[in-house]
């Protein structure tokens, strides 16, 4: 990625159902990867178990549907199990959690639950953030309103439980997407 051209480079092959969810960096001190997808399934493996490849190849296979119409919504780069991740479902849920509760598996596995989905929280995770104490997370709903919310404000629970409502949602709103911004000046 040295040279970008003009028109870019290509950065990995997808097939024609594909799409690229997210992309993140690595350092030498990561040393975990978690996927999660749209049905609540979340992997977590050592990132070692993936070996490095060139720019224009597939890759290798992260995680394993339990259905087929499941997919991927979110993926963190950890440094250590102490980590605390926030999970939001798309009738606004959340729930933060650290990293160790996620049984470590190896790569391309079903998973564990990392969210309790129902009617309440809604049948699908938007996504996952690492949480940052300087930071705040912002929410997109399908009508165009944007949240802001104090991560800190939302409480700490286990691996395989619901959450919090994070925000209240109006009839026939969702959160499509989630992100971490700075916190806001007083």
């Amino acid at each position: 990625f040295s040279n970008i051209r003009v028109n870019g480079v290509r950065a990995i092959i997808l097939d024609e159902s594909d799409e690229l969810v997210t992309a993140k960096i690595t350092l030498e001190s990561s040393r975990y990867l978690m996927i999660f997808s749209a049905y609540g399934q979340c992997v977590r493996f050592d990132i070692d178990k993936t070996r490095e490849q060139g720019r224009s190849t597939r890759g290798v296979r992260g995680i394993k549907f339990k259905t087929e119409d499941d997919y991927t919504v979110d993926a963190d780069v950890i440094d250590t199990e102490e980590q605390e991740l926030l999970i939001v479902s798309e009738k606004g849920m959340g729930k933060r959690t650290i990293v160790e509760e996620y049984r470590l598996t190896n790569r391309g596995g079903s998973g564990v639950k990392s969210m309790k989905l129902s009617a309440r929280a809604g049948k699908k995770v938007v996504g996952s953030v690492m949480v940052e104490d300087d930071q705040d997370l912002m929410l997109l709903t399908s009508i165009g309103k944007m949240i802001r919310v104090d991560m800190g404000s939302i409480r700490k629970v286990g691996r395989n439980s619901t959450g919090v409502t994070v925000v209240n949602m109006d009839k026939g709103d969702t959160v499509v997407s989630i992100a971490k911004c700075p916190k806001e000046n007083e």
